[in-house]
């Protein structure tokens, strides 16, 4: 049988909400053509154009992870460490030198008047996909089609392809941020992220098995043994860019206990076709508490909301919801002395529903003959919906060497294997607040 070459390359896409267009992986230098196989695979082996889309379909998961993900990275908290209260029946302002978390915001506002700005950096590794190493991430597949022999009898074919793919994917972030004390109790912050991605892929290991109903055979077919495509690129600009309002409704006057409400808004500005935002309007509601003392506890539950986003379809470009869910934090910081904290937090997010890239093994039916070179079992990724939660440990120390000036540093520890996991994530920052008389 006369096979052409054709292994499709999974592509990954997510679109700016302006943009209805979709990508055309045979021509498009974007990034989303890259990830997790080369666009240059596409020419490595055919089983004819009915292989696209279910070659694509496996990206499904991977999209859903890499955009999802982008809506909940954890940034650094809105507002400085050193804030100014007040007692009971007092208009003088104290200070309160718990510097607060790193990664968890409090309660507590800059005051009317303030402005707090911010900066940060911190470097994502990312080194597995729900439990698969990126460094060996497995792509497989299956489709029929009926073709018609030259004497007119319709067959069925059965096509099957897998694929190795040592993927190494980066990304650097940099956090802006800047609040205003619009009231005592009310703050209004913007966060802007400029995120630089780094991708690097090489394919390998292809194999490929055509199933003839008519004959009753399975024949191999594919690349030379050994053959490998290798691609890389990069991409950087701006993401999604969050506003935010802070109600603080306990603790104004300096109680120990402290609580806030927090609303925000996610604009998807980020370029999603070269993974630096989305895709897909967002936003968050959440509340914060806190108990005010040398160690202070501090919590948060909130729910994250994403609207559509082409990142689930690639090849029809149609717009399907992006999966949020759950977030909470729960955690403590140490006042070591008026310029020191320490601060711990477990953080969890969760994706209801969201594609999950997972394998299974399939039993090839009827078996193939002992002498066919064909093994008798294909593993075949799929990509069943899921509800799942990821946990990161946070810890990290702020240091005010002058007031109102606030340095700080953290690493974040996944410590469960689900969704799109990365090493250790270090990051570091500065933050001062601008008192303003009132």
């Amino acid at each position: 049988m006369n096979t052409k070459a054709l292994f499709v390359a999974l592509s990954i896409a997510a679109a700016p909400i302006v943009s209805v267009a979709q990508v055309n992986c045979d021509t498009s230098t974007k990034l989303v053509c890259e990830f997790p196989v080369s666009a240059e695979t596409l020419s490595a082996q055919t089983f004819g154009a009915g292989a696209k889309a279910a070659a694509l379909s496996t990206a499904v998961p991977i999209n859903a992870a890499i955009a999802a993900q982008l809506t909940q990275l954890p940034i650094p908290s809105a507002t400085v460490g050193v804030v100014s209260l007040r007692h009971k029946g007092s208009e003088v302002p104290t200070p309160w030198n718990n510097l607060g978390p790193v990664l968890t915001d409090r309660p507590d506002t800059v005051g009317r008047g303030h402005v707090f700005a911010g900066f940060s950096y911190q470097h994502f590794n990312f080194n597995a996909l729900e439990g698969f190493s990126l460094s060996a991430l497995p792509i497989a597949f299956s489709y029929s089609a009926t073709i018609q022999t030259p004497q007119g009898t319709p067959d069925l074919q059965t096509y099957y392809g897998s694929m190795a793919n040592k993927v190494r994917f980066q990304l650097d972030q940099y956090v802006g941020i800047a609040t205003v004390g619009a009231t005592r109790t009310t703050d209004v912050s913007v966060i802007v992220p400029v995120n630089s991605i780094s991708l690097s892929v090489v394919s390998s290991n292809f194999n490929a098995v055509t199933y003839d109903s008519l004959k009753n055979t399975y024949t191999p077919v594919g690349p030379a043994k050994g053959t490998t495509v290798a691609t890389s690129g990069s991409a950087n600009g701006i993401g999604d860019v969050t506003l935010s309002v802070k109600q603080m409704v306990l603790g104004q006057d300096h109680n120990r206990p402290a609580a806030a409400l927090v609303g925000t808004f996610r604009i998807p500005s980020g370029d999603s076709f070269n993974y630096l935002g989305s895709g897909a309007l967002g936003g968050s509601l959440y509340g914060l508490f806190e108990y005010r003392a040398r160690l202070a506890p501090h919590f948060k539950l909130g729910y994250q909301w994403n609207n559509t986003t082409k990142v689930l379809d690639l090849q029809g470009g149609a717009t399907k919801r992006l999966p949020g869910g759950l977030q909470y934090a729960v955690g403590t910081d140490f006042r070591v002395n008026r310029q020191l904290t320490l601060a711990a937090d477990l953080l969890g997010s969760q994706f209801v529903n969201t594609p999950y890239f997972t394998k299974t093994t399939l039993h090839f039916n009827p078996p193939p003959a002992a002498n066919s070179g064909v093994p008798s079992t294909f593993q075949l990724v799929t990509t069943p919906a899921n509800t799942y939660t990821t946990e990161n440990f946070s810890g990290g120390v702020k240091w005010s060497p002058l007031p109102h000036l606030v340095l700080f540093g953290n690493a974040l520890i996944q410590v469960n294997n689900l969704g799109l996991r990365s090493e250790v994530v270090p990051l570091a920052g500065i933050a001062y607040n601008f008192s303003k008389r009132e």
